[in-house]
C-alpha cells in the first residue's frame, strides 16, 4: 500500500473517533457534570433515607456540609471568668460580672451563626472583688451582690442612680427581691432571735412581719409574689422541711416535710418548684417537683439540684445539668450531661458534650428558647447549647 492511501485510511480514522468521543460528550458529560444537593441539617422520614448522607455520585467535596452539622452544638461564647450572667431584659445581650468585681455588658452579633459577641463594655461602677453571686431583680437595674466571707454570707446593695453601694447590716440572714424589683423581703437575725421582714433594698423603712422558728432559714420568693418559701439551710443531714407563708405571714404550710432538703426553684407561673432531696441509697440529691395546686410531689429521677436547672416559659419543661461524674451538690466540680424533660409527660432529651468537659451553673434560656446559656464551673467561661442542633 503506497502513502498516500495510508495516509488517507489514517485520516478516516481519526474522523470516526472523533465523532464517536463528540457523541458520548454529548448524551453523558452534562449529566456527570452535576452535583447531587445535599441536606444541611434535616432527616426527611418519608424518604427512608438519611439526608445528612451524602449521595455516593456526588465529588468528595460535596461531604463538607456534613462536618459542619457535626460539629458540637456546646459554643463558648464568653472567655471570661463570669460571675452571674443574666439576659438583656429585650433578650439581645449579656450582663455579667467578672471575678475582680468588674460588671460588663456584651452585646450579641445580629443574625451571626454560630452566636457571637458583636460588642464589649465595661461599665463605670465601683469593682467589689469578692462578689460570689449577684441577685438581680425581675425588673430595674439595681442589684445586690453576695460575698461569701469566714463569718458566712454578707451583702451589698448597689444602687444605679446613686452609682453606689450599701453594705447591708450583718444581722441579716437571708433574703430575696420581690418581684416589682424595689423591695426586698429578708431574714434578720439578732440575739438569737429570727424574724422575717420587708423593706426597702438597703432595709431601710423595714416592717416586721413574723417570727420565724429557726435561726438559719433561707427564703425564695414566688415569681407572682404571693408566696415565700422557707427551709432551714444546714448541713448535718438532718430533717429539714421545706415550708410556705404569705407575705403578710397570716398562712403557715409545710409542704415538704420528709428528707434534707436542698434549694428551691419556682415555676414561672408561680405553681410549682423544683427542690433537691438526699437519696439515703446513693448519698446523693435527686431532682424533685412539687405542685402547689394539687400538692403532688414527684421524683424526677434525675441525679441534680435546683442550681442546676432552669424552667422553659411553659412552666412544664426543664434543661437541667446531670453530674456523670462528680457530686450535685458537693464543693468539688463534676463533669455533666444536659437533659431536657418535660414533667408532665416525662419525654426527655438528652445533650451529651462527648469529650467535651462542662460542669454546668447559673443556667439560663434565650428569649426564644433554642439556646441555653450556662457558666462552666470547670473554666469559668460562658457557653450556650444550641438546642436546635
Amino acid at each position: 500500500m503506497n502513502k498516500k492511501a495510508i495516509a488517507i485510511l489514517g485520516a478516516i480514522f481519526l474522523l470516526i473517533v472523533g465523532t464517536l468521543g463528540f457523541l458520548i460528550y454529548t448524551k453523558y458529560g452534562t449529566k456527570s457534570s452535576v452535583t447531587p444537593p445535599v441536606s444541611q441539617g434535616s432527616n426527611d422520614a418519608g424518604s427512608g433515607a438519611n439526608n445528612n448522607t451524602p449521595s455516593s455520585t456526588a465529588p468528595t467535596s460535596a461531604a463538607a456540609p456534613v462536618v459542619q452539622q457535626n460539629a458540637s452544638p456546646f459554643v463558648e461564647l464568653i472567655s471570661d471568668q463570669v460571675v452571674s450572667p443574666v439576659l438583656f431584659f429585650n433578650g439581645k445581650g449579656i450582663t455579667y460580672f467578672d471575678n475582680q468585681g468588674n460588671l460588663y455588658q456584651a452585646s450579641f452579633q445580629d443574625n451571626s451563626t454560630p452566636l457571637q459577641i458583636a460588642s464589649k463594655q465595661s461599665l463605670d461602677i465601683e469593682a467589689r472583688a469578692g462578689i460570689a453571686k449577684v441577685l438581680w431583680p425581675a425588673k430595674g437595674d439595681n442589684f445586690i451582690a453576695q460575698f461569701t466571707t469566714a463569718s458566712g454570707t454578707d451583702w451589698s446593695f448597689y444602687n444605679s442612680s446613686a452609682q453606689s453601694y450599701t453594705d447591708l447590716p450583718p444581722q441579716v440572714e437571708a433574703l430575696d427581691w420581690l418581684p416589682s424589683g424595689d423591695q426586698i423581703y429578708y431574714i434578720w437575725l439578732q440575739n438569737g432571735k429570727a424574724t422575717l421582714n420587708i423593706s426597702n433594698p438597703d432595709t431601710t423603712n423595714w416592717k416586721y412581719i413574723a417570727d420565724m422558728w429557726e435561726t438559719d432559714d433561707q427564703i425564695s420568693v414566688s415569681p407572682d409574689g404571693k408566696n415565700i418559701l422557707y427551709y432551714e439551710q444546714n448541713s448535718s443531714g438532718t430533717a429539714n422541711p421545706i415550708n410556705l407563708t404569705t407575705p403578710d405571714g397570716k398562712v403557715w404550710k409545710t409542704l415538704v416535710r420528709a428528707g434534707f432538703n436542698k434549694g428551691v426553684l419556682w415555676s414561672p407561673d408561680s405553681q410549682k418548684f423544683l427542690f433537691g432531696k438526699l437519696d439515703s441509697a446513693s448519698n446523693q440529691y435527686q431532682l424533685w417537683y412539687y405542685n402547689l395546686l394539687t400538692g403532688e410531689t414527684i421524683n424526677l429521677q434525675a441525679t441534680t439540684t435546683p442550681d442546676k436547672a432552669v424552667w422553659s416559659n411553659d412552666s412544664q419543661t426543664i434543661y437541667y445539668a446531670e453530674p456523670v461524674s462528680g457530686v450535685a451538690g458537693g464543693n468539688s466540680l463534676t463533669s455533666d450531661k444536659f437533659y431536657k424533660l418535660n414533667i408532665q409527660t416525662g419525654d426527655k432529651q438528652t445533650y451529651d458534650p462527648g469529650s467535651q468537659v462542662f460542669d454546668g451553673r447559673n443556667l439560663f434560656l434565650s428569649s426564644d428558647e433554642t439556646k441555653l446559656f450556662f457558666k462552666n464551673a470547670q473554666d469559668g467561661g460562658l457557653y450556650y447549647l444550641n438546642l436546635n442542633q
